[in-house]
Parts: structure tokens; sequence; C-alpha cells
């Protein structure tokens, strides 16, 4: 069998099947084990450009800014994100300065950014040769990016912490919370396949134009 572009293959039972399309709102499911193939999701480049903007204007105060202040016996301390890294960086935790470096900060903005720069390009009908390469290790770095699991820890030491000292929450907790929604948002509204044929047909007209 010659590879095709209209075929697609179940991911939970690898039924082969003819691709077809579908409209806004809609969803195709394998008709053997009723698997969610494709889900074409309303307004996804503009959603995503609107989520990603939101999401890099709070990242600088919810990674730089205090999170949390601890009051107990006269004595207040916190710290920021970024307090965390270089905390343990001084301690000589290398690597678990590393990875909280580039699981909570690095990879987190850089995948915002891609994503802007890909649905922006996108949105106003701009292509360049370094689309699909920016779409594509935008789409990897899901599996690397945790800021979610660092919300949790600070939850966690939160309720912990919170019989010992007083706890006051700064700008830097709510605004980090926002980030880490916006992260999510962004895949949730995200049409990996809509985008993927917006960048087709942008490569297609250019290259027709070229012609």
């Amino acid at each position: 069998m010659n590879p095709s572009n209209h075929l697609t293959a179940c991911p939970a039972c690898d039924l082969l099947m003819e691709t077809i399309s579908i409209k806004q709102g809609e969803k195709a499911v394998c008709p053997r084990c009723e698997t969610l193939l494709r889900q074409a999701k309303t307004h996804s480049i503009t959603k995503v450009l609107a989520i990603t903007s939101s999401a890099l204007i709070a990242y600088i105060p919810a990674i730089f800014t205090p999170l949390l202040t601890l009051k107990t016996m006269g004595l207040a301390q916190s710290g920021s994100i970024f307090d965390t890294f270089l905390s343990f960086y001084h301690q000589k935790y290398y690597f678990v300065a590393v990875l909280v470096f580039v699981t909570s900060i690095f990879f987190p903005l850089l995948k915002l950014s891609l994503l802007f720069f890909v649905s922006l390009q996108l949105k106003i009908g701009v292509y360049s040769r370094s689309l699909p390469l920016l779409f594509r290790i935008s789409h990897y770095l899901d599996e690397w990016g945790m800021p979610d699991v660092y919300l949790i820890a600070v939850c966690v030491s939160i309720i912990k912490v919170s019989n010992l000292a007083t706890v006051e929450y700064n700008i830097g907790l709510f605004c980090f919370i926002f980030l880490v929604f916006m992260t999510r948002a962004s895949v949730s509204a995200l049409d990996t396949h809509l985008f993927w044929n917006t960048i087709e047909n942008m490569k297609k007209k250019l290259r027709h134009i070229k012609k």
C-alpha cells in the first residue's frame, strides 16, 4: 500500500481508515473502538494567540515575584520560583536546580513563545521556512514543561506549614496560578490538524506565487 495523506490510523486499535473532513465543533471517532481521533475546535488559532499572549504577560511576575511569605516567631521569609532555583544552586544541589529551571522556568516560556509566534504568523498570514519546525518543537515540549507539578508542590507545602507559620499569599502566586491555567488552556484550545493544514496551505500558496 502506498503512503497516503488521506489515511488515518487509530492510535488505540490501529484501524486504518480514510480521513474525513469535519466541521468546527464536530468530533471524529474510530468506528471500531470509538476512540476520539480528532476534534475540530472553533477559532483555534485566535484562541491560542490570545491565551499565549496573556500567559506571556503574566510570566515575569509569576516567575520572579514572591509566591508566599511565611511569618513565624517574628521572622518573615518569602521567595519566588527563580529564588528556588538559586537556593538549590547555592546549596550545590545542581541536578535539582537544573531540573527546576528547565521544567518550571525555561520550557514553559519556550513553549508559550513558540505557540505565540506560530499562531501569530498563521493569523496574519505570514509564512516562514522555520514555521513547521517551530510548531513541531512546541508539540514535543508538552512532555517537559511541568509548571502544574510545581503548583501542586506549592499547595502541599502550604498545607504542611499552615499550622507552624502564618502564610501570606503574594501576587506572584496568583500570577503563577494564572500562568499554569493559561498553559493548560493553550493545549486545550490547540487544533493540531487545523494548524498543520493552515501551514501547508500557506506553503503551497507561497510556491504558487513564486512560480
